[in-house]
């Protein structure tokens, strides 16, 4: 009996992807991972997790950039066997997943964008006028471990904030910002427009990484099943295993 590789011609290598489809899958679903985790349970977790999160996001914005150029220039293996509106799920979710390893850290960098320039009047206007948070819930002890904020703001309080320095990428690159979305806030009087649209990206990022969790769990279920369920070697097609 034909191997399902020979059913679909070109050997075992005919149904696994190129070695740098494989390492670009395999890079950018660790960095999906770390940033779901440090994003939505960021609330839960030490706060030194979430430190890489920005640097993670851009590096996902470049890795999946040139992942679409080496899918657009290099065929990818024919699809495994399965029903009609099986293969049309998985390409539905593809196409989204992709979309959104593009728009989800796209939207971080303009997050990150949407700020004063440093040292401008609207960042001198921003850090007088900030906006005061809800008062922080009732303790039995003091808290030792602030280091202030400004008035009003943080545990602290009662102390001037500190300046906002540039976003490092990995500690070692600085993180050029969105001049249009960044320039915005350069006066005092393009300051609120400047925070409305700030919160509107939050928003979206916010909503993003559920929607990007949700993809990921479908197309991880979809892998599985077709690996155990279905007796395809479907993950070797992404290096895990032989395909014949």
């Amino acid at each position: 009996m034909a191997t399902l590789a020979q059913r679909h011609g070109g050997g075992s290598r005919g149904l696994r992807y190129t070695n740098v489809a494989i390492a670009l899958h395999w890079a950018i679903a660790a960095l999906i991972l770390y940033n779901l985790a440090s994003g939505l349970m960021r609330p839960v977790l030490p706060r030194g997790f979430f430190v890489f999160h920005v640097s993670s996001g851009i590096t996902i914005l470049v890795l999946s950039v040139i992942r679409v150029g080496w899918r657009l220039t290099h065929r990818p293996p024919p699809p495994l066997p399965m029903a009609r509106w099986e293969h049309g799920l998985a390409h539905l979710v593809h196409v989204l997943l992709y979309i959104a390893m593009l728009l989800l850290p796209f939207s971080g960098w303009a997050l990150v964008s949407s700020n004063p320039p440093a040292g401008s009047p609207g960042a001198v206007w921003a850090a007088a006028n900030r906006p005061v948070p809800p008062p922080p819930a009732p303790t039995l002890k003091p808290d030792t471990t602030s280091r202030g904020g400004p008035a009003g703001e943080g545990k602290g309080g009662g102390q001037p904030p500190r300046p906002r320095g540039p976003t490092m990428l990995w500690g070692v690159v600085t993180l050029p910002l969105i001049a249009p979305l960044n320039e915005i806030g350069r006066t005092a009087a393009g300051v609120p427009e400047q925070r409305a649209l700030h919160e509107r990206i939050e928003t979206f990022h916010a909503l993003g990484g559920w929607v990007m969790l949700a993809l990921l769990i479908l197309h991880i279920a979809g892998a599985l099943k077709h690996q155990f369920v279905d007796r395809q070697r479907e993950l070797a097609r992404v290096g895990i295993g032989r395909t014949d």
